[in-house]
């Protein structure tokens, strides 16, 4: 039997034919790339997000820790929720604000108050900072300006007395502690608003804050301080009413001193209603 030989492929066909074949496998490895990369960054998010996470509890634990600490040694009375005039770096430094909460609860838990970084503003948003969260998203072009708080103290529990002068809250006014919002993870500017009835406004980086500027930094939950000493991870729904209201009557979270105070009314509001109340038993003793 005679062999058969096939004849060989030209040159310029076998070249063209290698270079097909080297197109190919760059098509099926870019493929096999991006899907790698579909899946490595929903998973290097979700563990970013469970550190920043962990790293808010555990600072929210400390302060809260210390805003006790702060009350045993001050006849019970709470730090002051902030100071008079502009949350400005040369406002927070000045003595006056000493007793509001950012100043005085670090330097009780041995750190850094938010005044010691009036000088070095950068460094206020490093983790050289216990008031900074690495899950907050601060807007670059303003932090250095002034500082931005992404933990707030409850401004629920002030009450204003019948001169209009703002009174720092005690804890004999608090009923029902294992309830009572003490701090909260509060929106920067930056920050997308976690449910649709907040505005711009809420989200304004200041150190005081209530439910309608709380922010669910981790798929729409975020920390809350209660001042029994416990840090809860809570849903942003949960804090808030379909209309922007706080539920009322409060039952499992308590943002004023008692719960059958309205939380969506002012303080005035509730001082005046305080005050006549007490000028009804005052009148019933004569």
């Amino acid at each position: 039997m005679i062999p058969r030989f096939t004849p060989a492929m030209p040159p310029a066909r076998l070249a063209q034919s290698q270079r097909a074949f080297s197109r190919f496998e760059l098509l099926v490895a870019v493929a096999i790339l991006l899907v790698l990369i579909a899946i490595a960054i929903p998973v290097y998010n979700a563990i970013r997000e469970r550190a920043h996470k962990q790293v808010a509890m555990e600072k929210m634990r400390i302060l809260g820790g210390a805003l006790l600490t702060f009350a045993n040694q001050n006849a019970g009375v709470l730090p002051a929720e902030d100071t008079d005039g502009p949350d400005s770096w040369d406002n927070i430094a000045k003595p006056a604000a000493k007793d509001a909460w950012y100043n005085a609860l670090p330097r009780l838990a041995n750190r850094k108050a938010a005044a010691d970084f009036a000088n070095t503003p950068s460094a206020f948003y490093t983790d050289e900072n216990i008031l900074f969260l690495p899950g907050a998203n601060y807007p670059d072009k303003k932090k250095v300006l002034e500082p931005l708080f992404a933990i707030a103290f409850n401004t629920k529990l002030q009450r204003n007395d019948e001169t209009g002068v703002a009174q720092r809250a005690r804890m004999d006014q608090i009923t029902v502690p294992a309830k009572t919002v003490g701090l909260l993870e509060k929106g920067v500017l930056n920050e997308k608003r976690t449910l649709e009835v907040q505005t711009k406004k809420d989200y304004d980086g200041s150190p005081k804050g209530s439910a309608k500027s709380f922010v669910g930094r981790y798929g729409g939950k975020g920390h809350l301080f209660f001042l029994d000493g416990r840090v809860e991870l809570v849903s942003a729904k949960e804090l808030l009413s379909e209309t922007g209201q706080f539920p009322f009557p409060q039952t499992d979270v308590i943002w004023t001193p008692t719960p059958e105070e309205n939380p969506n009314k002012t303080g005035e509001e509730i001082s005046a209603k305080q005050k006549a109340k007490d000028k009804g038993k005052d009148k019933a003793a004569e």
